[in-house]
């Protein structure tokens, strides 16, 4: 047995999770090996001192410490599940709004019943309203980056006191004692 096991098979022995089989190694490998003989003595003794010494409870202030730890924990784990799921509101309501709008913009272009016949007019009338909608965009963006910059910053300030105001409302109806 190497020195590295014996040592692992000491500390099971010492927390009581060694099986007989393996104390038997141990025991075997102790009697060849005086390294593994200081070791063992040294560990055993200081178990026993562990072992000797009184229990002494935690102060009371470490207690409320400690919850208050945990409790802040809950509430980050809190603000950022409701933060997840006003993103993904905020995403499902962007879709919904979205979604019909393109779908009017290719009925309004003459494209829906051609995407509904086929062929190489579907692609043409395709290719043509692609052009456009994609500039339209960048179009937009470059005239009023500045106004969507600052709508954006507003509504993520508002989506943030609104997250805010939803945990604060969520701590007092907490029952007490939790």
């Amino acid at each position: 047995m190497h020195c590295k096991r014996a040592n692992n098979l000491m500390m099971a022995r010492l927390d009581g999770h060694a099986a007989e089989v393996e104390v038997r190694e141990l025991e075997e490998h102790l009697f060849t090996c005086s390294a593994c003989q200081a070791r063992w003595e040294k560990m055993r003794a200081l178990d026993q001192l562990f072992r000797s010494a009184p229990m002494v409870s935690a102060p009371s202030r470490l207690h409320a410490r400690v919850r208050a730890r945990i409790d802040r924990r809950e509430q980050a784990r809190r603000a950022i599940a409701g933060g997840l799921a006003l993103a993904i509101g905020t995403a499902a309501l962007a879709l919904l709004t979205l979604v019909p709008i393109g779908f009017t913009l290719l009925e309004n272009a003459g494209a829906a019943p051609a995407l509904l016949i086929g062929g190489v007019e579907t692609i043409t009338q395709l290719m043509n309203l692609i052009d456009p909608v994609t500039r339209m965009p960048l179009v937009l963006l470059d005239r009023f980056a500045a106004s969507l910059v600052i709508v954006g910053l507003g509504s993520l300030a508002i989506a943030v006191a609104l997250n805010g105001l939803w945990i604060a409302t969520m701590r007092r109806l907490r029952p007490v004692g939790r």
